[in-house]
Protein backbone atom coordinates (compact mmCIF):
# COMPACT_ATOMS: atom_id res chain seq x y z
CA UNK A 1 0.00 0.00 0.00
CA UNK A 2 1.04 3.61 -0.56
CA UNK A 3 1.45 5.75 2.39
CA UNK A 4 -0.06 9.43 2.97
CA UNK A 5 2.69 10.95 1.62
CA UNK A 6 3.53 9.18 -1.29
CA UNK A 7 1.38 9.71 -4.32
CA UNK A 8 -0.98 7.34 -5.45
CA UNK A 9 0.44 5.51 -8.98
CA UNK A 10 -1.62 7.02 -12.29
CA UNK A 11 -1.63 3.51 -13.82
CA UNK A 12 -1.47 0.16 -13.05
CA UNK A 13 -0.19 -2.80 -15.44
CA UNK A 14 -1.98 -5.70 -14.28
CA UNK A 15 0.34 -9.19 -15.13
CA UNK A 16 -1.68 -12.51 -15.22
CA UNK A 17 1.28 -15.24 -15.18
CA UNK A 18 1.79 -18.60 -14.71
CA UNK A 19 5.31 -20.63 -15.28
CA UNK A 20 6.77 -18.00 -17.29
CA UNK A 21 10.58 -18.22 -15.23
CA UNK A 22 12.07 -17.70 -18.43
CA UNK A 23 10.68 -14.51 -20.08
CA UNK A 24 8.88 -12.69 -16.68
CA UNK A 25 12.23 -11.03 -15.24
CA UNK A 26 13.29 -9.47 -19.02
CA UNK A 27 9.12 -8.38 -19.25
CA UNK A 28 10.07 -6.19 -16.00
CA UNK A 29 13.39 -5.01 -17.12
CA UNK A 30 11.20 -3.86 -20.07
CA UNK A 31 8.73 -2.06 -18.11
CA UNK A 32 10.74 -0.29 -15.78
CA UNK A 33 13.25 0.66 -18.84
CA UNK A 34 9.51 2.60 -20.54
CA UNK A 35 10.06 6.48 -20.69
CA UNK A 36 6.80 6.86 -17.93
CA UNK A 37 8.87 7.35 -15.08
CA UNK A 38 8.41 4.57 -12.56
CA UNK A 39 6.70 6.69 -9.36
CA UNK A 40 3.82 7.18 -12.00
CA UNK A 41 2.88 3.44 -12.81
CA UNK A 42 2.42 0.63 -10.36
CA UNK A 43 3.41 -3.26 -11.16
CA UNK A 44 0.98 -5.84 -9.69
CA UNK A 45 1.71 -9.45 -10.66
CA UNK A 46 -0.97 -12.43 -10.17
CA UNK A 47 0.73 -15.63 -10.55
CA UNK A 48 -1.25 -18.84 -11.19
CA UNK A 49 1.03 -20.97 -8.74
CA UNK A 50 4.08 -21.54 -11.26
CA UNK A 51 6.22 -24.11 -10.55
CA UNK A 52 9.48 -23.34 -12.39
CA UNK A 53 10.58 -20.48 -10.26
CA UNK A 54 8.77 -18.11 -11.92
CA UNK A 55 8.02 -16.21 -8.09
CA UNK A 56 11.58 -16.43 -7.50
CA UNK A 57 12.61 -14.24 -10.41
CA UNK A 58 9.59 -11.72 -8.96
CA UNK A 59 10.73 -11.64 -5.65
CA UNK A 60 14.33 -10.27 -6.76
CA UNK A 61 12.79 -7.95 -9.11
CA UNK A 62 10.96 -6.26 -6.34
CA UNK A 63 13.96 -5.79 -4.72
CA UNK A 64 15.55 -3.72 -7.95
CA UNK A 65 12.33 -2.21 -8.96
CA UNK A 66 10.06 -0.10 -6.58
CA UNK A 67 6.00 -0.37 -7.19
CA UNK A 68 5.89 -4.14 -7.98
CA UNK A 69 3.10 -5.98 -5.95
CA UNK A 70 2.92 -10.29 -6.21
CA UNK A 71 -0.67 -11.70 -5.43
CA UNK A 72 -1.70 -15.18 -5.15
CA UNK A 73 -4.10 -17.24 -7.87
CA UNK A 74 -4.38 -20.36 -6.27
CA UNK A 75 -6.83 -21.75 -9.40
CA UNK A 76 -4.38 -20.73 -12.01
CA UNK A 77 -6.95 -19.16 -14.80
CA UNK A 78 -5.68 -16.12 -16.30
CA UNK A 79 -9.43 -14.30 -15.78
CA UNK A 80 -9.07 -15.01 -12.06
CA UNK A 81 -5.67 -13.11 -12.36
CA UNK A 82 -7.14 -10.61 -14.04
CA UNK A 83 -9.71 -9.93 -11.44
CA UNK A 84 -7.62 -9.97 -9.00
CA UNK A 85 -4.99 -7.75 -10.06
CA UNK A 86 -7.66 -5.21 -10.43
CA UNK A 87 -9.20 -5.59 -7.08
CA UNK A 88 -6.00 -4.78 -5.74
CA UNK A 89 -4.72 -1.95 -8.43
CA UNK A 90 -4.21 1.15 -6.97
CA UNK A 91 -4.71 3.70 -10.13
CA UNK A 92 -7.64 4.72 -12.06
CA UNK A 93 -6.43 2.89 -15.12
CA UNK A 94 -5.85 -0.30 -16.19
CA UNK A 95 -3.04 -2.31 -18.61
CA UNK A 96 -2.88 -5.70 -18.83
CA UNK A 97 0.68 -6.97 -19.98
CA UNK A 98 1.54 -10.64 -20.45
CA UNK A 99 4.64 -12.23 -18.60
CA UNK A 100 5.83 -13.73 -22.09
CA UNK A 101 5.86 -10.79 -24.37
CA UNK A 102 8.52 -8.05 -25.51
CA UNK A 103 7.27 -4.34 -25.46
CA UNK A 104 7.54 -2.97 -28.93
CA UNK A 105 8.28 0.94 -27.62
CA UNK A 106 9.51 2.63 -24.95
CA UNK A 107 6.34 4.86 -24.96
CA UNK A 108 3.99 2.35 -24.31
CA UNK A 109 3.33 3.36 -20.53
CA UNK A 110 3.35 7.13 -21.32
CA UNK A 111 0.62 6.63 -24.25
CA UNK A 112 -1.94 4.31 -23.05
CA UNK A 113 -1.84 6.44 -19.55
CA UNK A 114 -2.10 9.58 -22.10
CA UNK A 115 -4.76 8.36 -23.90
CA UNK A 116 -6.60 7.73 -21.10
CA UNK A 117 -6.09 10.77 -19.33
CA UNK A 118 -7.75 12.00 -22.76
CA UNK A 119 -11.25 10.37 -22.05
CA UNK A 120 -10.83 6.88 -23.78
CA UNK A 121 -12.16 4.27 -21.93
CA UNK A 122 -10.73 1.15 -23.93
CA UNK A 123 -7.12 0.68 -25.25
CA UNK A 124 -6.58 -1.87 -28.24
CA UNK A 125 -2.99 -2.98 -29.27
CA UNK A 126 -1.46 -5.14 -32.14
CA UNK A 127 -0.05 -8.51 -30.97
CA UNK A 128 2.42 -9.97 -33.82
CA UNK A 129 4.60 -13.14 -33.38
CA UNK A 130 8.21 -13.43 -33.05
CA UNK A 131 10.12 -15.51 -35.36
CA UNK A 132 11.94 -18.02 -33.39
CA UNK A 133 15.57 -17.46 -33.76
CA UNK A 134 16.92 -20.91 -35.68
CA UNK A 135 13.61 -22.78 -34.78
CA UNK A 136 12.29 -23.00 -39.08
CA UNK A 137 8.75 -24.05 -37.23
CA UNK A 138 8.96 -20.71 -35.40
CA UNK A 139 9.43 -19.00 -37.97
CA UNK A 140 6.74 -20.75 -40.27
CA UNK A 141 3.92 -20.22 -37.05
CA UNK A 142 4.50 -16.22 -37.41
CA UNK A 143 4.36 -16.46 -41.36
CA UNK A 144 1.18 -18.39 -41.26
CA UNK A 145 -0.32 -16.76 -38.33
CA UNK A 146 0.02 -13.33 -39.75
CA UNK A 147 -1.48 -14.35 -43.14
CA UNK A 148 -5.27 -13.52 -44.18
CA UNK A 149 -5.64 -17.37 -44.14
CA UNK A 150 -4.09 -17.86 -40.89
CA UNK A 151 -5.92 -15.55 -38.12
CA UNK A 152 -9.81 -14.65 -37.84
CA UNK A 153 -11.13 -12.23 -40.16
CA UNK A 154 -11.80 -8.88 -38.49
CA UNK A 155 -8.89 -9.47 -35.57
CA UNK A 156 -7.02 -6.25 -35.35
CA UNK A 157 -3.92 -8.49 -33.25
CA UNK A 158 -1.74 -7.86 -37.01
CA UNK A 159 -2.53 -4.27 -37.44
CA UNK A 160 -0.99 -1.48 -36.82
CA UNK A 161 -2.76 1.29 -37.45
CA UNK A 162 -4.20 4.00 -35.30
CA UNK A 163 -7.89 4.11 -34.82
CA UNK A 164 -10.63 3.40 -33.00
CA UNK A 165 -12.76 0.15 -33.56
CA UNK A 166 -14.33 -2.85 -31.85
CA UNK A 167 -12.03 -3.93 -28.64
CA UNK A 168 -13.43 -7.51 -29.55
CA UNK A 169 -9.99 -9.15 -30.95
CA UNK A 170 -7.55 -6.77 -29.20
CA UNK A 171 -8.92 -5.00 -26.12
CA UNK A 172 -6.18 -4.80 -23.21
CA UNK A 173 -6.56 -1.42 -21.35
CA UNK A 174 -9.64 -0.58 -19.75
CA UNK A 175 -10.43 1.92 -16.82
CA UNK A 176 -10.76 0.78 -13.76
CA UNK A 177 -14.66 2.26 -13.91
CA UNK A 178 -15.55 0.61 -16.77
CA UNK A 179 -13.77 -3.02 -15.72
CA UNK A 180 -15.69 -3.11 -12.13
CA UNK A 181 -19.24 -1.26 -13.67
CA UNK A 182 -19.41 -4.77 -16.14
CA UNK A 183 -18.56 -7.21 -13.10
CA UNK A 184 -14.65 -7.98 -14.41
CA UNK A 185 -13.73 -11.25 -16.40
CA UNK A 186 -16.11 -14.28 -16.24
CA UNK A 187 -14.33 -16.81 -14.07
CA UNK A 188 -15.92 -19.67 -15.48
CA UNK A 189 -14.23 -19.47 -18.66
CA UNK A 190 -10.73 -20.86 -18.96
CA UNK A 191 -9.94 -19.69 -22.40
CA UNK A 192 -11.49 -16.74 -24.27
CA UNK A 193 -11.90 -14.36 -21.32
CA UNK A 194 -10.13 -11.28 -22.70
CA UNK A 195 -12.65 -11.99 -25.70
CA UNK A 196 -16.12 -12.42 -23.84
CA UNK A 197 -15.22 -9.14 -21.96
CA UNK A 198 -14.55 -7.15 -24.73
CA UNK A 199 -18.28 -8.15 -26.09
CA UNK A 200 -19.26 -7.19 -23.16
CA UNK A 201 -17.28 -3.88 -23.49
CA UNK A 202 -18.66 -3.09 -27.18
CA UNK A 203 -22.12 -4.03 -26.08
CA UNK A 204 -21.61 -0.93 -23.80
CA UNK A 205 -21.28 1.12 -26.64
CA UNK A 206 -17.48 2.07 -25.69
CA UNK A 207 -14.90 1.75 -28.91
CA UNK A 208 -11.32 0.66 -28.08
CA UNK A 209 -8.40 3.03 -29.56
CA UNK A 210 -6.14 0.92 -31.03
CA UNK A 211 -2.77 2.21 -31.13
CA UNK A 212 0.86 0.49 -32.79
CA UNK A 213 2.65 2.46 -29.73
CA UNK A 214 0.90 -0.23 -27.22
CA UNK A 215 2.32 -3.26 -29.62
CA UNK A 216 3.25 -6.53 -27.79
CA UNK A 217 5.50 -9.13 -29.58
CA UNK A 218 4.85 -12.70 -28.50
CA UNK A 219 7.35 -15.67 -29.12
CA UNK A 220 5.87 -18.28 -31.89
CA UNK A 221 4.63 -20.99 -30.76
CA UNK A 222 7.34 -23.70 -31.16
CA UNK A 223 5.67 -26.80 -32.22
CA UNK A 224 2.43 -28.58 -33.78
CA UNK A 225 0.91 -29.60 -30.94
CA UNK A 226 1.73 -26.43 -29.17
CA UNK A 227 0.41 -24.29 -32.35
CA UNK A 228 -2.94 -26.76 -32.24
CA UNK A 229 -3.85 -26.63 -28.64
CA UNK A 230 -3.33 -23.14 -28.86
CA UNK A 231 -6.08 -22.73 -31.59
CA UNK A 232 -8.41 -25.58 -29.72
CA UNK A 233 -8.44 -23.09 -26.82
CA UNK A 234 -9.22 -20.25 -29.31
CA UNK A 235 -12.23 -22.01 -30.74
CA UNK A 236 -13.41 -23.24 -27.23
CA UNK A 237 -13.22 -19.50 -25.93
CA UNK A 238 -15.12 -18.86 -29.00
CA UNK A 239 -17.54 -21.45 -28.83
CA UNK A 240 -18.21 -20.67 -25.15
CA UNK A 241 -18.99 -17.22 -25.39
CA UNK A 242 -21.66 -17.86 -28.50
CA UNK A 243 -22.97 -20.33 -25.77
CA UNK A 244 -23.59 -17.00 -23.43
CA UNK A 245 -24.12 -14.59 -25.91
CA UNK A 246 -25.87 -16.21 -29.20
CA UNK A 247 -25.90 -12.86 -30.85
CA UNK A 248 -21.98 -13.57 -31.01
CA UNK A 249 -22.54 -16.71 -33.04
CA UNK A 250 -19.85 -16.62 -35.88
CA UNK A 251 -21.04 -18.04 -39.52
CA UNK A 252 -17.12 -18.33 -40.34
CA UNK A 253 -15.93 -20.35 -37.04
CA UNK A 254 -18.75 -22.48 -37.85
CA UNK A 255 -17.60 -23.04 -41.30
CA UNK A 256 -14.21 -24.02 -40.34
CA UNK A 257 -15.53 -26.30 -37.74
CA UNK A 258 -17.28 -28.27 -40.01
CA UNK A 259 -14.64 -28.37 -42.41
CA UNK A 260 -12.41 -29.75 -39.61
CA UNK A 261 -14.94 -32.62 -38.85
CA UNK A 262 -15.34 -33.03 -42.32
CA UNK A 263 -12.05 -34.09 -43.18
CA UNK A 264 -11.45 -35.91 -39.98
CA UNK A 265 -14.54 -38.00 -40.11
CA UNK A 266 -15.01 -39.03 -43.47
CA UNK A 267 -12.12 -40.75 -43.92
CA UNK A 268 -13.30 -43.27 -40.95
CA UNK A 269 -16.33 -43.73 -42.96
CA UNK A 270 -14.76 -44.74 -45.95
CA UNK A 271 -14.31 -47.90 -44.22
CA UNK A 272 -17.69 -48.80 -44.96
CA UNK A 273 -19.15 -46.23 -47.37
CA UNK A 274 -16.57 -46.39 -50.18
CA UNK A 275 -18.03 -43.09 -51.52
CA UNK A 276 -17.09 -41.49 -48.61
CA UNK A 277 -13.69 -41.49 -49.82
CA UNK A 278 -14.38 -39.35 -53.21
CA UNK A 279 -16.00 -37.16 -51.31
CA UNK A 280 -12.76 -36.95 -48.67
CA UNK A 281 -10.69 -36.02 -51.64
CA UNK A 282 -13.02 -33.69 -53.56
CA UNK A 283 -13.02 -31.50 -50.32
CA UNK A 284 -9.09 -32.29 -49.38
CA UNK A 285 -7.35 -31.80 -52.74
CA UNK A 286 -8.91 -28.08 -53.58
CA UNK A 287 -8.20 -27.36 -49.25
CA UNK A 288 -4.05 -28.82 -50.18
CA UNK A 289 -3.54 -27.09 -52.79
CA UNK A 290 -4.69 -23.26 -51.30
CA UNK A 291 -2.84 -24.51 -48.59
CA UNK A 292 0.50 -24.98 -50.65
CA UNK A 293 -0.24 -21.97 -52.64
CA UNK A 294 -0.40 -19.65 -49.84
CA UNK A 295 2.74 -21.35 -47.65
CA UNK A 296 5.00 -21.02 -50.67
CA UNK A 297 3.99 -17.18 -51.37
CA UNK A 298 4.88 -16.79 -47.34
CA UNK A 299 7.79 -18.55 -48.03
CA UNK A 300 9.26 -17.71 -51.12
CA UNK A 301 12.73 -17.32 -51.62
CA UNK A 302 13.58 -18.52 -47.74
CA UNK A 303 13.64 -22.66 -49.06
CA UNK A 304 12.07 -25.39 -49.17
CA UNK A 305 11.92 -26.25 -45.80
CA UNK A 306 10.28 -23.34 -44.67
CA UNK A 307 7.87 -23.86 -47.25
CA UNK A 308 6.45 -27.23 -45.96
CA UNK A 309 6.89 -25.87 -42.42
CA UNK A 310 4.07 -22.78 -43.03
CA UNK A 311 1.91 -25.46 -44.92
CA UNK A 312 1.96 -27.49 -41.50
CA UNK A 313 0.79 -24.67 -39.86
CA UNK A 314 -2.79 -24.21 -41.77
CA UNK A 315 -3.99 -27.44 -40.65
CA UNK A 316 -3.22 -26.85 -36.94
CA UNK A 317 -4.45 -23.65 -36.94
CA UNK A 318 -7.80 -24.36 -38.98
CA UNK A 319 -8.40 -28.19 -37.37
CA UNK A 320 -7.62 -26.80 -33.73
CA UNK A 321 -9.60 -23.83 -34.19
CA UNK A 322 -12.31 -26.42 -35.52
CA UNK A 323 -12.60 -29.00 -32.87
CA UNK A 324 -12.27 -26.78 -30.56
CA UNK A 325 -15.20 -24.80 -31.33
CA UNK A 326 -17.45 -27.92 -31.55
CA UNK A 327 -15.95 -28.52 -28.26
CA UNK A 328 -16.49 -25.50 -26.62
CA UNK A 329 -20.75 -25.77 -28.05
CA UNK A 330 -20.90 -29.09 -26.74
CA UNK A 331 -19.44 -28.27 -23.39
CA UNK A 332 -16.53 -30.54 -23.70
CA UNK A 333 -12.98 -29.95 -22.75
CA UNK A 334 -11.00 -26.63 -22.66
CA UNK A 335 -7.38 -28.25 -22.65
CA UNK A 336 -6.88 -25.94 -19.72
CA UNK A 337 -3.96 -24.19 -18.10
CA UNK A 338 -4.67 -24.66 -14.51
CA UNK A 339 -2.64 -26.01 -12.05
CA UNK A 340 -3.16 -30.19 -11.75
CA UNK A 341 -3.95 -29.76 -8.00
CA UNK A 342 -4.58 -26.54 -5.90
CA UNK A 343 -2.28 -25.97 -3.52
CA UNK A 344 -3.49 -25.59 0.46
CA UNK A 345 -1.45 -22.95 1.45
CA UNK A 346 -2.13 -20.35 -1.34
CA UNK A 347 -3.47 -16.68 -0.66
CA UNK A 348 -4.91 -14.28 -3.16
CA UNK A 349 -5.77 -11.19 -0.70
CA UNK A 350 -2.10 -10.61 0.34
CA UNK A 351 0.84 -9.70 -1.30
CA UNK A 352 4.35 -10.67 -1.56
CA UNK A 353 7.36 -8.82 -0.50
CA UNK A 354 11.01 -9.28 -0.90
CA UNK A 355 12.40 -9.95 2.53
Amino acid sequence: MTSAREPRPELTVVMPIRNEADQIGSVLDQLHAQSLPSDRFEIVVVDGMSEDGTREVVLAAMKRYPGIRLYDNPRGLSGIARNIGVEHALAPYILFVDGHCRLESREMLATALAAFRRGERCLSRPQPLIEGSGRPFQTAVALARGSLLGHYAGSKIYQAEDRHCNPLSAGCGYTRDLYLELGGVDESFDAGEDLEFNLRVHKRGVEALHCHDLALAYLARPTWRDLFRQLYRYGHGRARMARKHPGSFSPLAAAVSLLSLWLACLPVLGAAWRPAWQLWLATAAPYAVVVAATAAWLARGRGCRLWLATAACFPAIHFGAGIGYVSGLVGGPAWQHAPARKPAAAAASSPSRPS
